[in-house]
């Protein structure tokens, strides 16, 4: 079985839609994304509905807290997240389906039992697992594989009886700007391979509406 774990699109519609194309050859038996499919631009609704088309196990994501009140907003964040905004304009059959999404999510698949969530353990939510962390070393006998996102940064570590998978970010990579990652597991060779896709953002940057100057030099980096 091969799955697809992708993360972070963050209202980025143009990178997902990139991403979408590729999945087309790869022949991907299921989709489980990590969360924070709104916040910062502005196709949050766009996102969701391919999110459902895909039947993606989904999670929540630190931003569809704060959009649904399980996590605070602060008022200065949200001139960058634009969170309030999008709350407004989702519509309510969306904002239930964000609602209806776990925290965390475990499976076993050929054997191999799974974990996934945005954050890390201790902060399902808020939580990051960089590379050269004390979470980096994370092991539990009897989990392979977690995946994670939040970072927007992609790397892998393999520790004595668990692999961390950290996938990076569809819709706002902060390595390469330009440069969207997410992660194909093989449920039967257990070989996890992080890909990369190049995505010319200059629509975008034609065309900002209301997205942050911040946010725009994210994108702008090579």
């Amino acid at each position: 079985m091969k799955i697809c774990v992708f993360s972070d699109i963050h209202g980025n519609r143009l990178y997902f839609d990139a991403a979408l194309k590729a999945w087309q050859n790869m022949e991907i038996d299921q989709y489980y994304f990590l969360g924070d499919a709104v916040g910062y631009m502005p196709d949050s609704g766009a996102v969701l509905e391919q999110l459902k088309t895909l039947n993606a196990v989904c999670i929540k994501g630190n931003h569809e807290a704060m959009l649904i009140g399980a996590l605070e907003l602060q008022p200065e964040r949200d001139k960058i997240y634009q969170l309030e905004k999008q709350r407004e304009e989702l519509s309510h059959a969306n904002l239930t389906f964000i609602k209806s999404w776990p925290t965390s999510w475990g499976q076993t698949l050929d054997g191999l039992q799974l974990r996934f969530i945005h954050g890390t353990f201790t902060d399902a939510y808020t939580g990051y697992g960089y590379e050269d962390s004390e979470f980096a070393k994370f092991d539990q006998p009897g989990l392979d594989v977690l995946f994670v996102g939040q970072t927007h940064r992609p790397w892998k570590r393999q520790n004595a009886h668990t692999m961390i998978v950290n996938v990076g970010s569809i819709g706002l990579p902060r390595d390469y700007g330009s440069r969207p990652s997410f992660a194909i597991l093989d449920t039967l060779t257990k070989a996890v391979e992080i890909q990369r896709l190049t995505v010319d953002p200059r629509p975008i940057l034609d065309d900002p509406r209301e997205i942050h100057p911040s946010v725009l030099k994210v994108l702008e980096r090579e």
